[in-house]
C-alpha cells in the first residue's frame, strides 16, 4: 500500500472516529429507578437496599441523568437515599403519585422535544411485583409500605401501580427514535415484555409464574460497563444466577426460547416453602388434582422431556456436543415430577375438590363520607391454613401507632376484610369436617414435597447453560438481526 492511500485511509478513520465520537456525546442519558415499595412498615430497612449501593457505585463513573424514587418509610433505607446519588435531578420516596410524576415528565420532555433521536431513556424497576392478572397486559408493582407477610404472588394490603401504564411512553419513545430500556427486577416481571418494540429494550429478572430475587438485579447493575450492550449484560447475569427464576429478554432469541420452554419448565421452578405469603407449590399442585388438569400436567410433562430429547438431534444448532447436560435436566425434571405427583396422589385420594373454591371479602371503613376499601380474594385452602388472628393483630397495632388518618383508614378496612374471612374460616371448618381433618393430614403429608427448593433450584441452574447454549447458537444463525437490547450501548 503506497504512502498516500496511508495516509487516505487514516484521515477517514479519523473522520469516523470524530463522527461517532460527536454522536455518542451528543445523546443524553437518563436513568430512572423505581423501588423498594411494599416493604413491611415494621423494618427499619428493605431487601432492596443493596441496589442502591451497586447503582450509586456504577453511577460514580457513568454519567447519566438520574432520577431515584426509592421506598419511604424506612429510616435506614432513607439515610442510604441521603447519602447516595448526590448529581442526582430528583430524590423522594416511591409512591404512585411520584411515579406518575416522573413518567408524565418524560412523556413531556418527549413531546416537546427535549429528548431527541438517538438519546437514551433506562427505567430500573427493583420492587415487589404481582402475578399479572387477567386483564393485565403486564402486571402490577407495589409503592409505598405493607404490613407483614404480605402474599407476594397478590400483593394484596398495599398501594400498586399497573405497569401497562409506561405503554404511552414506549409508544412515543418508539416514534420519536429515543432508545428505551425497561429493566423489570421485580417477581413476576417476565409480563413485562409485552412493553418491548423496535426501540424499547425489556429485560426481566425472571418469568410471569415465579418470583424473582435481588441477586440477578445487584449482579446485572454491578456488570454494566461501558460499550456493553444491554443484551451483553444479561447473558451474562442469566448464565451466573443461582435461583429458581427464570430471566428474560426481549431479543428475537430471548422470546422465541421463552415460547419453546418455558410454559413446560414452569412447574419444575415452583418449591414448597412453609410460609404460606412464599409458597407457590401448594396451589399449582392443588389445581392439578382434578382429572382433566391431571391429564393436562402429564402431556406437558410427556411435551418438556420430547422437547429436550429433540434438541440432541438439531445438528445446525450442534446441541449434540450438549446431551449429557440435555440428560441431567430430564433426569432432574423426571425426579422432581414423581415427588410432586405423591403429593397430587394424595389430594385425589382425599378428595378436597372444595379447596379450590375462591371467596373475595370487601372490608371498608368510612373517612370523612369516603368509603376506603380493603379487598382480598382466596381459596378456600388459603382460608382454611391462614392465621386470620395475626393478620388482624398486627393490622391494629399499626392503626395505632399511626398518625395518619388516611393510613389509620386503610389498616381498619384491612382488621375489617381479615375479620370476614376469620368468619368464612369458621363457617368452613364447621360445615366440612373432611376439610378440617385435611388439616391435619396436610402437614403429615407436606413433608413428602420438602427440600424442594434445592431441586428446582438444580433444575435452574442446567437450564442456565442450556438456555446460553441455545440463545448464543441461535444468535450465530442470525449475525444480522439487531435488537433494541443489542443496539441499547452502555
Amino acid at each position: 500500500m503506497t504512502y498516500s492511500a496511508i495516509k487516505k485511509q487514516i484521515l477517514l478513520s479519523l473522520v469516523f472516529f470524530l463522527i461517532f465520537s460527536t454522536r455518542s456525546k451528543a445523546a443524553d442519558r437518563s436513568l430512572i429507578l423505581f423501588g423498594a415499595g411494599g416493604e413491611p412498615a415494621s423494618k427499619k430497612t428493605t431487601i432492596f437496599d443493596n441496589t442502591l449501593n451497586v447503582l450509586d457505585k456504577y453511577l460514580q463513573n457513568n454519567k447519566w441523568k438520574t432520577t431515584i424514587n426509592f421506598n419511604g418509610g424506612h429510616s435506614e433505607t432513607e439515610a442510604i437515599m441521603t447519602m447516595k446519588f448526590p448529581d442526582a435531578l430528583n430524590k423522594a420516596p416511591f409512591t404512585p403519585n411520584n411515579y406518575n410524576s416522573v413518567i408524565e415528565t418524560y412523556l413531556d420532555k418527549i413531546k416537546n422535544k427535549k429528548m431527541k433521536r438517538g438519546d437514551q431513556l433506562m427505567i430500573v424497576i427493583d420492587t415487589h411485583g404481582a402475578l399479572p392478572a387477567a386483564d393485565d397486559k403486564t402486571h402490577q408493582i407495589a409503592a409505598g409500605l405493607a404490613q407483614d407477610k404480605v402474599n407476594l404472588t397478590k400483593l394484596t394490603g398495599m398501594s400498586l401501580i399497573n405497569l401497562d401504564t409506561l405503554k404511552e411512553l414506549t409508544t412515543l419513545a418508539n416514534k420519536e427514535g429515543i432508545k428505551l430500556a425497561i429493566l423489570d427486577f421485580s417477581c413476576h416481571s417476565g409480563a413485562s415484555l409485552s412493553l418491548a418494540n423496535e426501540n424499547t429494550c425489556v429485560i426481566s429478572s425472571t418469568g410471569p409464574n415465579h418470583f424473582g430475587y435481588t441477586s440477578f438485579s445487584d449482579n446485572y447493575i454491578a456488570k454494566m460497563k461501558p460499550g456493553k450492550s444491554l443484551e451483553d449484560v444479561f447473558l451474562e447475569t442469566r448464565k451466573n444466577t443461582n435461583d429458581n427464576s427464570f430471566p428474560m429478554i426481549s431479543t428475537p432469541e430471548g422470546l422465541s426460547i421463552n415460547k419453546d420452554i418455558y410454559p413446560n419448565i414452569t412447574p419444575y421452578l415452583y418449591d414448597y416453602n412453609k410460609e404460606t405469603y412464599l409458597d407457590k407449590m401448594s396451589d399449582y399442585l392443588l389445581s392439578t388434582a382434578n382429572n382433566e388438569a391431571y391429564c393436562a400436567r402429564q402431556f406437558q410433562f410427556d411435551s418438556l422431556q420430547k422437547q429436550l430429547e429433540n434438541l440432541k438431534a438439531i445438528s445446525a444448532l450442534n446441541m449434540s456436543a450438549y446431551a449429557p447436560q440435555i440428560n441431567r435436566i430430564k433426569n432432574l425434571i423426571k425426579n422432581y415430577k414423581a415427588k410432586q405427583d405423591e403429593y397430587i396422589n394424595f389430594l385425589r385420594t382425599m378428595g378436597v375438590g372444595e379447596l379450590k373454591r375462591k371467596e373475595t371479602f370487601t372490608g371498608s371503613f368510612m373517612l370523612k363520607n369516603k368509603e376506603i376499601k380493603d379487598e382480598g380474594n382466596y381459596t378456600w385452602k388459603e382460608i382454611i391454613e391462614a392465621d386470620f388472628d395475626s393478620q388482624i393483630k398486627t393490622n391494629a397495632e399499626y392503626r395505632d401507632i399511626s398518625k395518619d388518618s388516611a393510613a389509620k383508614a386503610r389498616f381498619a378496612a384491612s382488621i375489617d376484610m381479615y375479620t370476614k374471612a376469620r368468619q368464612k374460616q369458621q363457617e368452613i371448618l364447621t360445615r366440612y369436617p373432611k376439610i378440617k381433618s385435611y388439616q391435619k393430614l396436610f402437614k403429615e403429608q407436606i413433608s413428602a414435597i420438602n427440600g424442594t427448593t434445592e431441586l428446582s433450584n438444580e433444575i435452574a441452574l442446567e437450564e442456565r447453560d442450556l438456555y446460553d447454549n441455545l440463545y448464543k447458537n441461535a444468535r450465530e444463525t442470525k449475525k444480522s438481526e439487531n435488537s433494541a437490547c443489542k443496539d441499547f450501548i452502555l
